[in-house]
């Protein structure tokens, strides 16, 4: 099958504007994957089914609020964990990673004080620093640029970390532009943390950003929510030299929390959020994208706060999480 654009899409014939300012957000990421198979059994154990996938792996994983009184932290070291064990996983930093409440009504929610809160962060995302591939401000990390009129806090976070120089680092309101390949496949992604009234109208916010960046993903973090909504759209392509109108999809991700329910959001009538990240899962053998979260999978094991250390330990090497659904044969990194 041939198709004329790396997108997909013919062009308009009307002059396009290429954006320098969108272009130095632009990254590239080329996914190391895995090959795993997945069996089917009958009543007897017997297998009556066997697939084999090739895919790579992103986390992306945010609103910690580490230093608030409601920070969960064993389901967050939960996942730290079952990163740093999938060396394979890539990870983006979705922002508000930190609680930094000082300049807000409610310091008393505030049980750290921004060097401690920054200081556990740094030990808790060290031994996963390889893996991270993007990091993005929060509004409760742009706190701290509003009272220091200095855009450089994320900056200096990231050196702390150690990330690779390939890392993208944000800046304040800022999203960023990546493009994911798996094997020969391309992916691409909208990540940005959102707004301050997305909490209530997060939809409009998923969608409206969904329309304006016609991406395969539009992940956005702050909402607390945890989602994976398909939506579709139509699109005229070249297909094997055939001119052809085509249904494509678009998944909007919501990213999720470390935070249980906070006092503020009871006042304010909010949702309660389902505590975790979103895995993406993005195929190398085919043109696929799947989603999953330890929250399905390990549930009540969470819920349980089942991590035998304490939250301010950050990550040992303890190997209690459980197994995969699949079964993983290969690790091609």
């Amino acid at each position: 099958m041939s198709i004329k654009t790396l997108s997909g899409s013919i062009y308009d014939d009307l002059s396009g504007v290429f954006l320098d300012a969108d272009y130095e957000r632009m990254v590239s990421v080329d996914l190391p994957w895995i090959k795993s198979t997945k069996k089917t059994f009958d009543a007897q154990g017997n297998t009556i089914d066997e697939r084999e996938s090739q895919y790579g792996e992103v986390m992306f994983i945010g609103d910690f609020h580490l230093g608030h009184s409601a920070h969960s932290g064993n389901p967050l070291n939960a996942h730290l964990l079952f990163i740093k064990e999938r060396p394979h996983i890539r990870v983006g930093l979705m922002g508000d990673l930190i609680e930094y409440a000082a300049t807000t009504p409610y310091p008393a929610d505030e049980i750290m004080n921004v060097d401690q809160q920054i200081d556990l962060l740094v030990k808790k995302l060290k031994p996963i620093k390889d893996q991270i591939v993007f990091m993005l401000w929060g509004n409760h990390e742009e706190r701290h640029a509003r009272n220091t009129k200095s855009n450089k806090f994320l900056d200096y976070l990231a050196l702390e970390i150690e990330v690779p120089e390939s890392c993208y680092v944000g800046k304040p309101q800022r999203g960023v532009y990546v493009s994911f390949k798996a094997g020969d496949k391309i992916y691409s992604v909208y990540a940005h943390h959102s707004r301050t009234n997305a909490r209530i109208n997060r939809m409009n916010q998923l969608q409206r950003a969904g329309s304006q960046n016609i991406f395969s993903i539009i992940a956005q973090g702050h909402t607390h929510e945890l989602a994976w909504i398909p939506r579709t759209f139509r699109q005229i392509e070249i297909v094997d030299g055939r001119t052809m109108n085509v249904v494509r999809r678009q998944y909007l991700l919501a990213t999720g929390c470390f935070m249980k329910d906070p006092a503020y959001a009871e006042a304010g009538g909010y949702p309660y959020t389902v505590v975790g990240a979103p895995v993406v899962r993005f195929y190398a053998d085919r043109n696929k994208l799947d989603e999953y979260d330890l929250s399905m999978d390990y549930k009540d094991y969470l819920n349980r706060g089942g991590v035998p250390f304490s939250a301010d330990t950050g990550i040992t090497d303890w190997k209690g999480l459980g197994a995969e659904k699949r079964v993983i044969e290969k690790c091609l990194l």
